[in-house]
C-alpha cells in the first residue's frame, strides 16, 4: 500500500477505500480490499503493530468522528482492556487515552456495556423500519453524521448503557476503583436499607468523563446534542433505579427485610426510552454571544432547558431537560432496498417491506404439545407436527 501526502489529503470518505473515488490511492488490483470499512482496516493495523503511525493519523482525521465507539469492535471478555489497546487506538483524546491506560479493568466493562447497549438497541427495534442496525448506525458499526432522533436513541441509550454496566460491575466487587454505591438515607418501617447497591454514581462521574470529554471540547451543534442525550440517559437510569430486597428468618420467613437500589435490566430501560424516541423534540442551533446554543425549533432563543437546550417556555423547558432532541430529520429508511430485502416481517410486512411486498415461508416443525403433570415431580408431553408461517421482505 503506497501513500503520499498529497493521497492523504484527497480521501474524504468517512465509509470506505475506494480508488476509483480516489485516483491519487495506489491500490493493488484487488476489487475485496477497495472496499474495507475502515474501523476494520483500522482495527486490523492495531492488532498487528502496524508502524505507519502516518496512516493511522490519516484513518483518525478523515473519518472517526466518535472513535470511542470502536470499542464496540473490541474483546472485553478478560474483563480488562489491555493498556497497549488503549495507546494504539486511534482517534482518542488525550483525556480518553489516559483514562483507558490508568482504568483497564473499568474500559473492560465500558466495551460490555457499549457492546450490550447495541445489541439491546436491535432487539428493541425489531420488527420496525429502522431496526438500529443501519441508518443511525454506518458501516463503520458507528453513529452516522445524520443528527436523527435515531441517533439521538443510540447516544442515549449507550451512555446510559456504559453506567449501567459499570455500576453493576462496583456492587460486584470486580474493579478496585469503586465498590457499593450508597443507600438512601430515609427510614422505612417495613425494611431496613442495608446491602450493596449499583454504584451508579460512579457509573456516572466515569462515563461523563470518558464519553462527553471529547464533545465539550467541540462546541458545535451536534456535539450539543450529543451531550444533551447522554445526559438525559444517564438521568433516566438513575431516576428509573429500583428497591432489591431480601428476607430473613427461620424457613424463609420475613422477620427482618433488608434493601439496596439496583439499576433496571437493560431490555426495560430500553423499552422506557424507545418512549422518549417516539416524542424526541426537533432543535436548531442559535448563536449565543460567543457561541451557540440548542433551541426548540419553534421558539426563539429566551430562557434555557437542561444545560445546552434553550427554549422560550418554561413549561417546555421542563419537559426538554428529559427529551431525546434531534436536528435533522430521519432519513428515509426505505431509500436502500437491500437494507430491507430479505428481513422478517411478522404481522408488519406492509410497513416494514416499504411496498415491495414479501414472501412466506411455510415449515412443518415438531413441538411439544398436550403436556401432563405427573406427581412427583415431571412433565409428559407429546410430540406434534405444526405448520408455522414466516414472512420476509422481498
Amino acid at each position: 500500500l503506497s501513500l503520499s501526502l498529497s493521497s492523504l489529503v484527497s480521501l474524504s470518505s468517512p465509509h470506505s477505500l475506494s480508488p476509483s473515488s480516489h485516483p491519487s490511492l495506489s491500490l493493488p488490483p484487488c476489487p475485496s480490499f477497495a472496499t474495507i470499512p475502515i474501523s476494520q482496516l483500522a482495527l486490523s493495523l492495531i492488532s498487528m503493530r502496524f508502524p505507519s503511525q502516518l496512516l493511522l493519523n490519516f484513518i483518525i482525521t478523515t473519518s472517526l468522528v466518535h472513535s470511542w465507539w470502536m470499542l464496540e469492535d473490541l474483546d472485553g471478555s478478560m474483563g480488562r482492556l489491555d493498556p497497549s489497546t488503549c495507546s494504539r487506538l486511534p482517534g482518542l483524546s488525550r483525556r480518553q487515552r489516559d483514562l483507558c491506560i490508568r482504568h483497564s479493568r473499568v474500559m473492560g466493562v465500558v466495551v460490555k456495556g457499549v457492546q450490550e447497549s447495541l445489541s439491546q438497541c436491535e432487539e428493541t427495534f425489531r420488527g420496525e423500519v429502522w431496526n438500529c442496525t443501519s441508518s443511525a448506525r454506518s458501516s463503520m458499526g458507528m453513529p452516522a453524521k445524520v443528527a436523527s432522533k435515531e441517533t439521538a436513541y443510540i447516544y442515549a441509550l449507550t451512555s446510559a448503557g456504559v453506567t449501567q454496566s459499570i455500576a453493576k460491575a462496583c456492587a460486584k466487587g470486580e474493579m478496585e476503583e469503586c465498590s457499593c454505591g450508597p443507600l438512601p438515607s430515609s427510614p422505612s418501617r417495613s425494611f431496613l436499607w442495608s446491602g450493596c447497591s449499583d454504584n451508579v454514581k460512579f457509573g456516572n462521574t466515569f462515563t461523563r468523563k470518558f464519553i462527553d470529554g471529547e464533545e465539550k471540547n467541540k462546541g458545535d451543534a451536534r456535539s450539543l446534542m450529543n451531550l444533551h442525550n447522554n445526559r438525559v440517559g444517564r438521568r433516566l437510569l438513575n431516576s428509573a433505579m429500583e428497591k432489591s430486597c431480601k428476607c430473613h428468618g427461620v424457613s424463609g420467613s420475613c422477620v427482618t427485610k433488608t434493601c439496596w437500589k439496583v439499576v433496571p435490566k437493560m431490555s426495560d430501560f430500553s423499552a422506557t426510552l424507545k418512549k422518549k424516541f417516539h416524542n424526541a423534540m426537533q432543535v436548531s442551533a442559535a448563536r449565543v454571544g460567543a457561541g451557540i446554543q440548542l433551541q426548540t425549533t419553534n421558539s426563539p432563543s429566551n430562557g434555557r432547558s437542561g444545560r445546552y437546550l434553550r427554549t422560550e417556555q418554561e413549561d417546555v423547558s421542563r419537559v426538554a431537560r428529559h427529551a431525546l432532541v434531534y436536528l435533522d430529520a430521519s432519513p428515509d429508511m426505505c431509500a436502500k432496498s437491500e437494507e430491507m430485502s430479505g428481513r422478517e416481517c411478522g404481522e408488519k410486512c406492509r410497513e416494514m417491506c416499504c411496498g415491495r411486498g414479501w414472501r412466506t415461508i411455510r415449515r412443518v416443525v415438531d413441538e411439544h404439545c398436550h403436556c401432563v403433570f405427573h406427581w412427583c415431580c415431571e412433565v409428559r408431553c407429546q410430540t406434534c407436527s405444526v405448520i408455522r408461517e414466516r414472512n420476509y421482505c422481498k
